[in-house]
């Protein structure tokens, strides 16, 4: 699943995080790749909202994108 937080305030992203994790837990989905762009702060938002489920994420090659391992 994929889930893309261009246009995304960063106060939502935990709350968006929480819906596509529940989402994929539903449908037995065991990856998430997060579109977050180039913007550190981003990334680092997205990181701290996953710890709460004890989720590591990896970065892309392409410098904007997140995949979370849900396993």
């Amino acid at each position: 699943m994929v889930l893309d937080l261009h246009g995304i305030k960063h106060q939502d992203v935990c709350r968006k995080l929480d819906e596509i994790v529940w989402e994929c837990m539903q449908r037995n989905k065991t990856q998430i790749t997060i579109i977050t762009g180039k913007s550190d702060r981003m990334k680092e938002i997205v990181k701290e909202c996953l710890k709460d489920y004890k989720l590591m994420c990896f970065e892309l090659f392409d410098g904007g994108s997140l995949v979370v391992n849900l396993f």
